[in-house]
């Protein structure tokens, strides 16, 4: 969040099951 990617990467599904990849 705020633009400050750390080296950990989720993969999200969203409720239309289309993949979401998020850095945090």
């Amino acid at each position: 969040p705020g633009g400050v990617h750390s080296k950990i990467t989720l993969t999200i599904l969203d409720d239309n099951g289309a993949e979401i990849i998020r850095d945090y």
